[in-house]
């Protein structure tokens, strides 16, 4: 038991006044003569038993009386465990969750609207001068600092929904940190959340934490939501003249399966193509979408459905680039090469140039996008240091190997590149066992079960080096010999790729220059050559965003602006190994196209799109959430009931209060004392 008023009971010592008082009696007593004496000793002795009996009845009564009266004026009361004390001074930290999943309805109205109305209450459970200090999603700089009650309402009014997520380890991590550097003796944290599974609860602290967190639940009408999930592209390069298709991935977490839901695809602001799509319960679709490429250059797009309460999720934004020309350069020993040049003059699309080694100029490695080594023996250190370079800044590198090659000088040139290596020469005939159809570049050649037909024709090799994997290599083989030994495989390398050959383009090694397989492999090794970025990135990314080969105008600098010039920001520019990138450092929060400006030119486009972990809005319900406290002891768990948080706050602050059991028992101290005397006394002065 504890006091709100402890300095009251030094009032106690008024307990000596009536023990004084009946030490002391100074009741005068009068002779009375008695001709009987007998009889009166008789009566003089049971008078003086009863009254000594009454005489300490009565001081036991005025004794509790006063000390049941000074008690219930201390305002006695059990504390809850983990609780402040009333009238203690308070350091107040309350999160208030405002990403998107509290856009939902609840009972009254939006959750977010509805976590600002407790968030008020609890302030109200406090005193005025006691501290307060606000958390969202955002950690903003403005909410991390101890405000008064009135600023902290002040911030509370201008909380609006985020794209913006954290865990529950990082809430109570960082709440943790501002109640630890307050100056209060005391500190108590309150999260206001929906708490989302795949969101706030995704990572909860693992460990007892020292101050007291106490966690409100707030309750959506319902879980259901349908979005757009993701998109990509068929083929990752996009032709010029040639049709492309867009796959969309729509998921629905609603209990409800949905018929003919209309999508539609925009390019630059115009409708491209349009689908209708059903979905089932509680699973995901995938809606196919060509559209026509009539110009080549960069282009800005969104697939958009409509579904309410939630509409954050229900644009995609996207960027891709058409391209109307594909430069290829070949890179010969001697002499040229007529199966190459051949194969990637078929298609107008493919700029073709070539050099002989020795007079190439490597300064202009950056204008291709595919170069491939043909008949090479060996190479200089700096031709090998530039083509790293390229490789690293997102180019594709095919190395075709001379069949008098040293492996050991070839290897060089491999081992800089981090990619395998090769080994002595093997004459032994060897036929195509296997081809990997799952690749880009054979994706598309054979039709479904053609590759398990026992009489199709694959490429016969007469002579081939071996292929050693080098330790931790990534590398994947593309055709497989029927001896096991690689053909051809395939290594990423920053961001390009390494095609390294077994065998040469020499009809005297194989039958591979002529076969039919042949053409198409060359050709998707162009088409799926470049740097090509990303078609989006999600907002309050951290990493940087590369731009290739693109640099800044003569101000050194690039702009982020938004589409409709409304928004826009300088971000951080580095030049990492010859390639431009830009960090954002959280200054882009809404989702859609932004051009990237060197000076007034608009030199990329770039798609933000809100983080799709918001859209699955099942939340911990309440058992799930009880279990969660059950495991640290520094979690409880605020009802969010019909009554006011201001008055269960303070009634649990409060414990279980016991002034008004001893006033009660001091007025029923006081009424004995008048019984006693009533009754008891007259029948001890009869």
């Amino acid at each position: 038991m504890q006091f709100i008023n402890p300095g009251v009971l030094f009032a106690l010592f008024a307990v000596l006044i009536p023990v004084i008082i009946h030490l002391f009696n100074f009741r005068k007593y009068r002779k009375v003569y008695f001709s009987n004496v007998s009889f009166l000793r008789e009566l003089q002795q049971k008078t003086q038993k009863n009254s000594q009996l009454l005489h300490l009845l009565v001081l036991l009564m005025r004794i509790l009386a006063i000390v049941f009266l000074v008690i219930a004026f201390a305002q006695p009361f059990i504390p809850e465990k983990n609780h402040s004390v009333p009238g203690q001074f308070s350091s107040v930290s309350i999160f208030v969750d405002n990403s998107f999943s509290m856009e939902a309805s609840g009972v009254k109205g939006k959750l977010l609207e509805e976590a600002k109305t407790k968030a008020k209450e609890i302030a109200s459970a406090y005193k005025a001068d006691d501290l307060f200090q606000l958390l969202t999603n955002d950690f903003e700089g403005g909410h991390q600092r101890f405000v008064s009650r009135d600023e902290f309402l002040e911030l509370l009014s201008k909380v609006r929904g985020s794209a913006a997520v954290k865990s529950l380890d990082e809430i109570c991590s960082r709440q943790q940190d501002l109640l630890s550097s307050a100056r209060s003796s005391t500190g108590i944290a309150y999260i206001i959340s929906d708490f989302q599974n795949s969101t706030i609860l995704e990572k909860v602290p693992e460990k007892n934490l020292s101050d007291r967190f106490e966690l409100v639940r707030l309750a959506g009408n319902g879980t259901g939501n349908l979005y757009i999930d993701s998109c990509w592209f068929s083929n990752p390069v996009i032709q010029k003249n040639k049709n492309a298709v867009i796959n969309v991935r729509v998921r629905n977490t609603s209990s409800e399966s949905l018929e003919k839901i209309p999508l539609k695809l925009m390019i630059n602001n115009r409708q491209s193509a349009i689908a209708a799509f059903s979905i089932n319960a509680e699973s995901s679709a995938e809606v196919s979408m060509p559209f026509p490429n009539p110009t080549a250059g960069i282009r800005q797009a969104s697939v958009e459905l409509s579904d309410y309460p939630i509409t954050y999720d229900d644009i995609y934004y996207f960027t891709f680039s058409v391209s109307d020309r594909i430069p290829v350069h070949i890179i010969n020993r001697d002499p040229q090469n007529e199966f190459l040049r051949s194969v990637f003059s078929l298609d107008s699309v493919i700029t073709l140039s070539e050099s002989r080694l020795g007079k190439t100029d490597y300064s202009a490695f950056s204008n291709y996008r595919l170069i491939v080594l043909n008949d090479i023996e060996s190479l200089t250190s700096g031709a090998t240091s530039e083509l790293k370079k390229f490789v690293i800044n997102g180019g594709s590198l095919l190395i075709l190997p001379s069949m008098k090659a040293d492996p050991a000088s070839l290897n060089l040139l491999l081992s800089e590149l981090g990619t395998d290596q090769i080994q002595k020469a093997d004459s032994a005939t060897s036929k195509v066992s296997s081809i990997n159809t799952n690749h880009p570049l054979f994706s598309d050649v054979f039709e479904a079960g053609e590759m398990k037909r026992a009489n199709i024709d694959l490429p016969v090799v007469y002579r081939h080096f071996s292929i050693k994997q080098v330790s931790k290599s990534t590398a994947e083989t593309l055709i497989e010999l029927s001896n096991g030994d690689p053909m051809l495989t395939v290594k990423n390398t920053g961001q390009g790729k390494i095609y390294l050959s077994a065998v040469p383009v020499d009809d005297k090694a194989s039958n591979w220059p002529q076969h039919a397989l042949f053409v198409p492999a060359m050709l998707n090794m162009a088409f799926n050559s470049g740097n090509a970025l990303p078609l989006m990135y999600f907002t309050g990314t951290r990493s940087g965003i590369s731009l290739g080969g693109l640099r800044p105008a003569q101000d050194n600098i690039f702009r982020i602006v938004s589409t409709d010039g409304k928004s826009g920001f300088i971000p951080e520019f580095r030049n990492v190994d010859g390639q431009s990138q830009i960090f954002l450092n959280d200054q882009l929060n809404e989702a859609g196209i932004y051009e990237v400006k060197s000076g007034d030119s608009t030199v990329s486009l770039l798609a933000f799109n809100y983080n799709r972990k918001e859209s699955d809005l099942r939340t911990a319900s309440e058992d799930e959430l009880v279990r969660i406290a059950e495991k640290s002891a520094s979690f409880g768990i605020l009802e969010s009931g019909p009554r006011p948080l201001n008055e269960t706050i303070a009634a649990r602050n409060s414990g279980t209060m016991l002034w008004k059991w001893f006033l009660i028992s001091g007025l029923l101290s006081i009424i004995a004392e008048v019984l006693l005397l009533r009754f008891f006394g007259r029948r001890v002065n009869r």
